[in-house]
C-alpha cells in the first residue's frame, strides 16, 4: 500500500483542485455523489435506519439543495433516473424501451 502513497496523494490533490474549481451551485451535487460512494461501500447491516433517521436525512439533503434553481435539480433527477434505469436493464431488471402498460 505504501507504494501507492504518491498516487493516492496524486488523486487527492486532483479531485480537491476540480471540486475547488466548481461553482458553489455545484457543491451539494458533489456532496450527494460521496455521499453515495459512501452509501455502497456500507454493509447491509449498516443500511438499516430508522423512519426518523431517513427523514432527518431528507430534510438535511433538501437544505443543502434550497439554493440550486428548479432547473437545475430537474436536469439532475432526469439524470439520476436515467442512470438507474440504465443500470436496471444491464443488470436484467427491466427492459429497454419506454414503459407500454401494466
Amino acid at each position: 500500500m505504501s507504494a501507492n502513497v504518491s498516487g493516492d496523494s496524486g488523486l487527492i490533490r486532483q479531485a480537491v483542485v476540480q471540486v475547488a474549481s466548481l461553482s458553489e451551485e455545484d457543491l451539494p451535487l458533489v456532496i450527494e455523489f460521496v455521499d453515495y460512494l459512501k452509501q455502497r461501500r456500507q454493509s447491509p447491516a449498516q443500511k438499516r435506519i430508522s423512519a426518523a433517521e431517513i427523514r432527518a436525512e431528507a430534510r438535511r439533503r433538501a437544505g443543502a439543495l434550497k439554493d440550486v434553481p428548479r432547473n437545475k435539480l430537474v436536469a439532475r433527477f432526469e439524470e439520476l433516473t436515467e442512470a438507474i434505469r440504465s443500470e436496471a436493464i444491464a443488470k436484467g431488471t427491466a427492459t429497454e424501451g419506454d414503459w407500454q402498460r401494466d
